[in-house]
């Protein structure tokens, strides 16, 4: 079992890693946002502290009672849209952009800070706050186009006449397959895996490192133990942006960017 290791020691050795792996996959989790200012949802002090999770985002729920959902909206998307991507976000955009790294990035977030930080490629394994569909018209479009219906209190309506509902997977819905498959693809593909700010406490994505290749390294950088620390090669108990992001300078010290060669 790994045992956790301190700021600087846990930066260079992650350097070295990210230095040697050419597909590195990413799974990253609430603690990745909440350094931007994102509440999570199961710490003690976190969104569930206060309503269930079953009053916010179970699919039943919503239909019998979507003005509750869209009451709770008015404040979390507004906290999502005001964030901004933080150190960690940036870092992981930066091995694609200045280091040609493959980075795939398999997201339990609903927010959309990794794509705003410049990486290409995001699975968004529990949904996206970006857009909105109708289930009964098929219908889609931004969620930013009817953010100033909820904010003044109504509930958004679809031009068929149903409700619009939010692309975050509530309880009651299947995963979505494209994101599941991609992270699949890019788990057993990676020689380095990053499990980011998440406690791997919900599945089935708390699963997907466990599709990693023997060879894979495994890193953990997480607040709080998860169940992957005793296979990893590297735990890290601190912030992500701060380990991740002093990483990527330490490998940006040490060889010139794909870019400028």
């Amino acid at each position: 079992m790994s045992e956790p290791m301190g700021n600087q020691s846990a930066a260079t050795t992650l350097a070295g890693y990210l230095a040697d792996a050419e597909r590195i996959a990413v799974l990253s989790g609430a603690g990745m946002s909440t350094e931007s200012g994102i509440p999570d949802f199961r710490s003690a002090t976190g969104i569930y502290a206060t309503v269930t999770s079953e009053e916010i985002f179970d699919l039943d729920a919503f239909w019998r009672h979507p003005e509750r959902f869209y009451e709770f909206a008015r404040t979390f998307f507004g906290e999502m849209w005001a964030a901004t991507p933080n150190a960690g976000h940036r870092a992981l955009a930066r091995l694609e952009r200045e280091f040609g790294k493959e980075v795939d990035i398999a997201t339990q977030n609903i927010d959309t800070l990794h794509q705003t930080a410049g990486s290409t490629r995001v699975h968004p394994v529990h949904g996206t706050i970006e857009t909105v569909s109708c289930l009964r018209c098929g219908a889609q479009q931004p969620t930013l186009s009817i953010r100033s219906e909820f904010v003044a209190g109504k509930v958004p309506h679809c031009a068929c006449g149903s409700v619009w509902k939010p692309d975050i997977v509530f309880f009651g819905e299947m995963l979505p397959d494209r994101a599941v498959s991609a992270s699949l693809a890019a788990m057993r593909q990676a020689d380095l895996v990053l499990v980011l700010g998440t406690s791997l406490a919900v599945y089935p994505a708390a699963a997907l490192p466990s599709h990693r290749p023997r060879s894979a390294r495994l890193a953990v950088i997480n607040l709080t133990p998860t169940p992957l620390d005793r296979e990893a090669d590297l735990v890290c108990r601190e912030p992500v942006g701060c380990i991740l992001g002093e990483a990527v300078n330490m490998l940006a010290a040490e060889a010139r960017p794909v870019q400028e060669m």
